[in-house]
């Protein structure tokens, strides 16, 4: 077993402890239930606040199944969770992490989002902490840690899709109807754009495997109010297809101005911008027949491990508790919590980094989100999730519905509607 700086502190510690404890006081007649601590870390207030916006609903939920402690070889162990709002700042969810892995103790670490999960897992890795993170490209993940897909890591765990699903999700969504295959692509200036964007493993090279030509004339600022550069460039091109990472409001202020310019695509698939239900009705009936990625929606036929509800009932409690639609992000960090659990429940010794990261390296198992394996992943330390493909449609009644067009990297999640191609008569 190796000795990590945080088995070193929590030797001496306790050993400090006991010392102290045996020599002034007499011992206790009922010995406490031991404590498991769990750390999670996300970005319920910034820039990336839509992501976390289920977080109390969920941390409610799984406080509720965890209110009598959870059961491992016959021992009951009272759970404690710390969570940390990162306010969206990197360098805040680092500092967070460092504070719950010195100074609370913490046995696991959970945490999501692309500003979050670098840092908070670079303090894990260091102090021997087991983690799991989600909801940033694995790529995006894994190679700023400096790690490789052979190697991976000694404590830190991730699961989500890679920029290769998402790519061949969109593409096999396109590919169901005739274009002319010109793409206009706009990447933001970011860490998660420029993995997009890389002619090795992003867009250009697969768009250009599959037959598609692109139109790509340069980053933006994230934050940026204008594309008329990008826009014109599209237009005078004859893009069918524009895609692109944007943030809801990012894509409210490409598409309006696209109106305006009149750059009409067929298709418009924008990664990111889409995933929330507040996104696409901020475009009016101007975003009827707009497509993105799926990660998780009511439909999708799985249980949870926690509470033996079905997602459709997890989303009709959300928005019944809330008064708010359900999210994506409501599946996969409900699924970061299953597998947390699941890893602590089955540890030999769920105090124990070692032997609560033996269960999460090899973990197979069935969750919210769909089947998470690590243990039969040729990608180390990486679970992949699997992603559909869908389309909004706009109902009777103003409001929007995501419906699902596309599959094939998803077979488990049954389609509910053909993928259309008449965005551009009913935009503007």
């Amino acid at each position: 077993m190796r000795l990590t700086r945080r088995k070193f502190l929590h030797a001496v510690g306790a050993g400090a402890a006991a010392s102290a404890a045996t020599s002034v006081l007499p011992a206790p007649a009922i010995a406490a239930s031991p404590t498991i601590k769990i750390g999670y870390i996300s970005s319920k207030t910034g820039a990336l606040a839509p992501f976390a916006e289920a977080d109390p609903f969920i941390l409610g939920k799984v406080r509720e199944v965890l209110k009598d402690g959870i059961v491992n070889n016959g021992k009951t162990y009272t759970v404690e969770i710390s969570d940390i709002d990162d306010q969206s700042n990197s360098d805040r969810a680092a500092t967070s992490a460092s504070q719950l892995i010195n100074n609370d103790g913490i046995h696991l670490m959970l945490a999501q989002g692309a500003l979050t999960n670098v840092p908070v897992a670079s303090q894990c890795e260091t102090a021997g902490v087991p983690g799991i993170t989600t909801m940033d490209p694995w790529q995006g993940w894994m190679f700023p840690l400096k790690g490789t897909p052979d190697v991976g890591f000694n404590y830190v765990n991730h699961f989500f899709w890679g920029i290769e699903d998402i790519i061949s999700t969109f593409i096999g969504m396109w590919d169901l109807q005739s274009t002319n295959k010109r793409v206009g692509t706009v990447w933001s200036n970011d860490p998660p754009g420029k993995v997009f964007g890389n002619t090795e493993i992003g867009f250009p090279a697969s768009l250009g495997k599959g037959g598609y030509s692109i139109v790509d004339v340069g980053e933006f600022q994230p934050g940026a109010d204008d594309f008329s550069r990008q826009i014109v460039a599209f237009r005078d091109a004859g893009c069918d297809i524009v895609t692109g990472l944007f943030s809801p409001p990012e894509w409210a202020v490409f598409w309006r101005q696209a109106q305006q310019l009149g750059f009409k695509p067929k298709i418009a698939t924008p990664a990111k911008a889409l995933l929330f239900p507040a996104g696409i009705e901020a475009l009016g009936k101007g975003g009827d027949g707009m497509s993105t990625e799926i990660w998780w929606t009511p439909g999708y036929p799985f249980k949870s491990t926690l509470t033996g509800q079905s997602c459709g009932e997890i989303a009709a409690e959300y928005s019944k508790s809330t008064g708010k639609r359900w999210t994506q992000p409501i599946g996969v960090v409900h699924a970061l919590w299953e597998l947390g659990i699941h890893a602590l429940k089955n540890a030999t010794d769920p105090t124990d980094p070692d032997a609560i990261q033996a269960v999460i390296k090899s973990t197979k198992m069935t969750t919210v989100v769909g089947d998470i394996d690590w243990a039969g992943s040729p990608i180390k330390n990486v679970a992949k999730l699997k992603i559909a493909g869908g389309q909004w449609r706009l109902q009777p009644d103003g409001t929007y519905d995501l419906k699902v067009t596309y599959n094939k990297n998803a077979p488990e999640v049954p389609i509910q509607a053909d993928f259309t191609m008449d965005l551009a008569r009913k935009a503007g």
